[in-house]
């Protein structure tokens, strides 16, 4: 079985650590890469203290790595240009990206993206955290989406959580 490998465009990462459930990555993904032009992004002087702490602090999991060959894409800013070429590189089985330019651009490339809300929600499968609570604490950030999207969520996660009991 090969390594359930995964790339972070900032977004996720970024709003992870926010809402302190970055810690749920290494239960999810057995390795997760960054590109530096992501790392540059969450170590920018406007990103949050806590945002660059965490990213600047060494994670076993987690590798801070260079792209072989940066090609801009058309639309999409370097970050996620970068996350979809070490996706591609490193044949990642995913790339983490909220943007949805991005997230297009990644499935005619035949990757699967996965965006904050999702991440969480496969946290909360395996019982990591309280999908609810953790949604209280995203909507107290800057993080956009609908509220439709994140009721959604919430409603598999009632079934879920129903069925279990």
């Amino acid at each position: 079985m090969s390594a359930n490998i995964v790339v972070a465009d900032a977004g996720p990462l970024h709003y992870l650590v926010l809402i302190d459930c970055a810690e749920i990555l290494p239960s999810l993904f057995d390795h997760v890469l960054v590109p530096f032009a992501v790392r540059d992004e969450l170590i920018h002087p406007g990103a949050p203290k806590k945002v660059k702490d965490w990213i600047l602090k060494a994670w076993p999991w987690l590798e801070i790595t260079p792209v072989a060959k940066v090609q801009p894409v058309r639309g999409l800013h370097k970050g996620e240009t970068e996350a979809l070429q070490l996706a591609l590189e490193r044949k990642a089985a995913a790339v983490l990206m909220d943007d949805m330019d991005g997230r297009a651009a990644a499935r005619r490339l035949g990757l699967l993206p996965i965006f904050t809300v999702a991440i969480l929600e496969r946290g909360a499968e395996k019982g990591l955290l309280d999908l609810p609570s953790a949604f209280v604490r995203l909507r107290q950030t800057s993080f956009f989406i609908s509220e439709e999207i994140l009721g959604a969520a919430l409603e598999r996660d009632k079934q879920r959580r129903e069925k279990g009991s």
